[in-house]
């Protein structure tokens, strides 16, 4: 996808049909439902309500959603509190949904948002004591992140 495309697919609303790519799929139409129609603030604050309800839309949602989507995992990630806290932000299961979205089918369309990815990637771990309890937790989550940035530039290599 050229840095054009990535743009105008980046900052476009997505529709019913970039979230739903097959009519029967049940948990893409479940993400539609939730975040169908909303803009990236109105999905930011829907977030930050339930993150914990809400995180698998991210990693069922089709890949143009995905794209327009994306800021809201990384603000809310960016957001957890700089102090050690009991709460891992949804972090691990959220790198699970990153990953879920990247294959080889998809890997040219998201290669353009792959660099914002490796970013937050590289916010998690730098940071790592915003996102678990204790120091086993802290490292589940880094190893996550480490092993979603790995899969994401084995796919942009081959």
């Amino acid at each position: 996808m050229s840095q054009r495309l990535f743009r105008i697919m980046a900052e476009r609303l997505p529709t019913r049909a970039d979230f739903v790519s097959y009519t029967g799929d049940l948990d893409q139409i479940c993400a539609w439902e939730h975040f169908g129609g909303l803009t990236r603030d109105e999905a930011s604050d829907r977030f930050a309500e339930n993150a914990l309800h809400y995180q698998e839309d991210f990693m069922f949602m089709g890949t143009n959603a995905f794209l327009y989507y994306f800021p809201v995992l990384d603000g809310y990630l960016r957001s957890a509190p700089d102090e050690e806290n009991d709460d891992d932000w949804e972090s691990w299961i959220i790198a699970q949904c990153i990953r879920a979205q990247f294959d080889r089918t998809t890997i040219d369309r998201l290669r353009p948002v792959a660099s914002s990815v490796f970013e937050l990637a590289g916010f998690v771990r730098e940071n790592i004591r915003r996102f678990g309890c204790d120091r086993a937790e802290q490292q589940r989550v880094a190893a996550a992140w480490t092993e979603l940035v790995q899969y994401i530039e084995s796919l942009c290599s081959e």
